[in-house]
This record gives structure tokens, sequence and C-alpha cells, in this order.
């Protein structure tokens, strides 16, 4: 199962400006149950259409609004809501598409993601601004900062698909630790929290994906090198007897430098994590609804906030997703956040256009 969700010019976008009438009709999603486990208060839901598609989460602020789409086909329905305080969802109009995807969304209501066709595209009120860093032919927006930083991919001429970070009109471009070849190479940048410490994943040498990290701080003439981040020791998994590792993605972090994202295993199955940059420590963590599919189950985490609030999605017995959005009891400490710059990343321990499941 796939699940949607990738010459280094740093420095300059492409820009294209898009006025658009805004939906203005509040729709509802359901809440399907709240439920703990392993220290955290789940609360699942579906969105405010039923497609027989599913529903995906993509991000969240830090004032507690996720984003995402309910998909049917190939059609896609994009929407925020704050599930843990109201049923109500805002429907997201960009400009009219029915297969653009909305990934991400920061505290001031700004909203990134793919139009569907060639461009990334940040959305804030009425305003819609499509881009693409220079020398590229096409790009996706994956995160936003509340500093307006957007993170995301491009594709160059040469056919390679690099990550990026945009901060007001330059562009850092960031490339894979290791690559099979500079053509070749996949980087996703998923999120850049507010102290410039981007995450995501690339393709490494081995063909699958593998997390990264990178300080802005680090940049030399607006270029980087991800610095990877060693794949996680999976745990056992009741119904997986003998899984092992296949791939890793990291999909997000807030400023306490908490990153998120999910792995995948021999058997086919996903399974959420926390990864914390600053001890290098991996907590794994399911929802309590995830349920077999043909032996396979899915929990991917797509996004975090600095109260340390998490969204993503599982998908039931039924292979159908769902929604979430996830509060710990006792948070991340964070007194050992060391200005989002990871003693990992210090120490030298330590991104693809979409999200497998």
């Amino acid at each position: 199962m796939i699940f949607p969700r990738r010459n280094m010019l740093g420095g300059a976008v492409a820009l294209a400006l898009s006025a658009f009438t805004a939906t203005a009709t509040a729709d509802s999603i359901t809440i399907l149950n709240t439920q703990t486990s392993n220290g955290f208060t789940f609360t699942n839901f579906d969105g405010p259409t039923p497609n027989p598609g599913g529903t995906f989460i993509n991000g969240i602020s830090n004032t507690g609004q996720i984003v995402g789409f309910t998909q049917n086909g190939s059609a896609v329905d994009n929407f925020t809501a704050d599930p843990t305080v109201t049923t109500n969802a805002n429907p997201v109009n960009i400009a009219g598409s029915n297969t653009a995807m909305a990934n991400g969304i920061n505290s001031s209501g700004t909203i990134v993601g793919f139009d569907g066709i060639t461009h990334a595209f940040s959305l804030s009120g009425n305003s819609q601004v499509s881009f693409i860093p220079n020398g590229g032919t096409s790009a996706q927006a994956f995160g936003i900062n509340d500093n307006g930083m957007i993170a995301g991919q491009y594709t160059t001429a040469a056919g390679a698909t690099p990550g990026f970070v945009l901060n007001g009109t330059t562009v850092t471009t960031i490339n894979a630790p290791t690559s099979t070849s500079a053509s070749s190479e996949v980087v996703n940048v998923q999120g850049v929290n507010d102290h410039g410490l981007a995450v995501g994943f690339y393709l490494g040498t081995d063909g699958q994906d593998h997390g990264f990290m990178f300080n802005l701080a680090n940049a030399l003439h607006n270029v980087g090198v991800g610095v990877a981040i060693a794949d996680p020791t999976i745990p056992n998994v009741p119904g997986e007897p003998g899984a092992t590792f296949v791939f890793s993605q990291i999909l997000g972090i807030n400023d306490q430098g908490i990153a998120v994202g999910y792995y995948g295993d021999s058997t086919g199955s996903q399974h959420g994590f926390l990864y914390n940059t600053n001890t290098c420590v991996y907590t794994f963590l399911s929802d309590p609804n995830a349920g077999f599919n043909n032996g396979v189950e899915v929990t991917q985490i797509t996004g975090i906030n600095n109260s340390g609030e998490i969204t993503g999605f599982y998908t039931d017995a039924n292979g159908l997703a769902h929604g979430f959005v996830g509060l710990a009891s006792v948070p991340e400490p964070s007194s050992i956040c060391l200005m989002g710059l990871g003693i990992c990343g210090i120490l030298g321990y330590m991104r693809r256009a979409r999200r497998k499941a």
C-alpha cells in the first residue's frame, strides 16, 4: 500500500501569485473514540467528507490546528480542524483543485503543500503563492514553521530531487548524506523548527529511505548536506514475529528537537516513532486503534507541535485510514533543547517526495 505525503541553486525562487475565493462553509469531523496507550491520549477521527479512500493528516500547528485531507480515488478534499476542541472543520480551497494536497500549517494559519500540477504553494487567507526554486521544474512543500520558513523538495532539470528550505526569497538546497548518483538523488525536507533545525528523509544507496537532520546555520553558500540519523533498532511487535527493519521516514520536528515519523518493516507494516535529536533516543508509538489488514498494520506520525501534541493517521482492520491527534500525559522535557541543534548532530551521529505505506 502506498499513501501519498519529495545544480544546486540557492537564493532564488520563481513565484506566481494567485487570488481565489476561499470556501467559507464549515463542515464537521467525526470523532471515533478517545483511547489512552503508552502514555498518550489518542483522539481518533474521520474527516468531514465521507470519502471511501480514508482520512490522512499531514501536519499540526503550535495552536493545535491539524491539516490533511480525505481521499476518493485520485481526488482529495483538504481541510483543517482542531479535534480536541471542536468537531468543526474548515475546507481548504487550493485554487479549486481536487488533486492539490495540503501538507503543513503554522500558528498564523498559513498552509503549504503541492498544487497538484507542478508547484509548491503557500496559502494565507485568500492569497496563494505558488513557487519552484530557480533551476527547478517542479516542487512541493511539506512543512512551515512560525517564522514562515518552508520545507520541501524540488526537481532539477537533470532529474535530481534535492530538498530545500525557503526563508523569504532565499532558498537553501539540502542534499543527501549519501546518494546513488547526483542525478538520482532523492531528498525530502519534511519540516523545520523555529531554531532552523530541518528534518526529513533521503533515498540511500541501499534503495531505502532513511532519516536525516540539518542545521541551517551550517549551510555554505545556501547549500547543505544532511546529517544521517541512525536507523532505529525496531522492537518486537505482537503479530509480527521476526519482523526486521526496512526503511524510516522523519516527517516533523518541534522546537524542543523532538522529531516524529515512522518505520517500515519486513512484514509491510509501519509503526510510528518519536526521535529525540538531543539524546538520539527513539520512542515507538502506534495508534491503539490500528488493526491488521492482510497481515499489515499502519501508523504514521506526521507532525508534532511545541506542546508535544502529535498527529497522523492509522489504518483499521479493513485497511481504511483514519486521523488522530495524541497528547502525552508527561511531555518531553525541553530543558535539553540546545536551541534545536541536537547533541547527535554535533557528534555527527546522525528524506523522497511521497510517504510510503
